[in-house]
């Protein structure tokens, strides 16, 4: 018997810069035991929200990479959307300077509201720390200054987000969400023959718990009743970034990297010069940080034959799949993510 966590990642757009008709602008959101992360927040990030049956009503953290327009403009909409359904349930938001100013305009131009919505929080790696603002408050308001250890933004008891600086034409963040250990395998004959009885004791040694039954305690991974813990599953994310050395942290031993794929390998001399990657080159960072699956996102509107991109990063990467919108991954039983298409 082990506790099942329900896991998916989930594409609500795909697309780099514009549009098209077959790719909204980037979102991804990341589905974990009922909460609900969600990565970037492109343009009718609300509309994906009813197309592939998210909650609106669910825990939510939002993780903004910077501030271009492709990335951040479906947020206001989203969060006009939340207020007019009623949502109680609070939001939390992370992303780079000047994501308050750019929400609380919103607040002063257009009349945003949301109630749910307090906590706005600004990244500011070098200085190894976040700066709180509440959203509710006033525009002249002084942040409180949250010192941050090991890149960490955002820490439950199931998981923990971490941001890492990528290089872009303006401050961007790629993002890492790491499953925290989980509890080795459970051995209910070993727990039978200690004449534990099976209950809410076996449901607490299989989380981990030491145990108090008729005066003696029970550690269950010392005496074999559940195996050494394992290593939770690494989701990472590379917004928009040219190819740079800070890329290998952020996807290093990921199970899955998702990573931005603009331009294929004839246009190199282009993705440098925007601040952007090729298939390739993702496909280079993949293989050389042991990465798992690859994923490539945010394609070039110029690519109606994405086979050309994808054909460039398997010959470097071969478990390399390209994004499209509605694409799913969901945690097999054997804790494996499965691409539903």
């Amino acid at each position: 018997m082990e506790t099942v966590i329900k896991m998916e990642i989930t594409f609500l757009g795909t697309s780099a810069a514009v549009p098209t008709r077959e790719r909204n602008l980037p979102s991804i959101a990341l589905l974990y035991n009922g909460d609900q992360i969600l990565f970037d927040a492109g343009e009718d990030v609300q509309r994906r929200f009813e197309d592939l049956g998210l909650k609106f009503n669910a825990p939510l953290s939002i993780f903004i990479s910077h501030m271009h327009g492709d990335h951040v403009i479906g947020l206001p909409g989203l969060l006009f959307r939340f207020t007019l359904i009623g949502r109680t349930t609070d939001v939390i938001i992370f992303g780079p300077p000047g994501l308050f100013s750019y929400l609380y305009l919103h607040r002063l131009v257009t009349g945003l509201r949301a109630p749910f919505l307090h906590e706005v929080y600004e990244i500011y790696l070098e200085e190894k720390l976040l700066r709180k603002y509440d959203f509710q408050g006033s525009s002249d308001q002084k942040p409180e200054e949250i010192p941050i250890k090991k890149n960490t933004l955002y820490d439950t008891s199931d998981y923990f987000v971490d941001a890492f600086p990528v290089c872009h034409s303006i401050i961007t963040y790629g993002f890492r969400f790491q499953e925290k250990p989980r509890p080795g395998k459970f051995y209910p004959m070993i727990a039978k023959k200690l004449k534990i009885p099976r209950g809410h004791l076996w449901k607490e040694m299989q989380m981990g718990k030491t145990i108090n039954y008729k005066g003696k305690s029970y550690n269950p991974e010392e005496l074999g009743i559940i195996g050494p813990k394992r290593q939770g599953i690494i989701i990472a994310y590379s917004a928009d970034t040219m190819l740079c050395e800070k890329l290998h942290p952020l996807a290093n031993n990921a199970d899955v990297f998702i990573c931005e794929a603009t331009y294929g390998n004839e246009l190199k001399d282009l993705a440098e010069e925007k601040k952007h990657m090729t298939a390739l080159q993702c496909a280079e960072i993949a293989r050389d940080s042991n990465v798992g699956q690859l994923i490539l996102t945010h394609i070039s509107s110029r690519y109606t034959d994405e086979n050309i991109l994808l054909k460039e990063a398997q010959f470097i990467f071969p478990n390399t799949v390209i994004a499209h919108d509605m694409l799913r991954l969901t945690t097999t039983k054997n804790r494996i993510l499965k691409l539903s298409q």
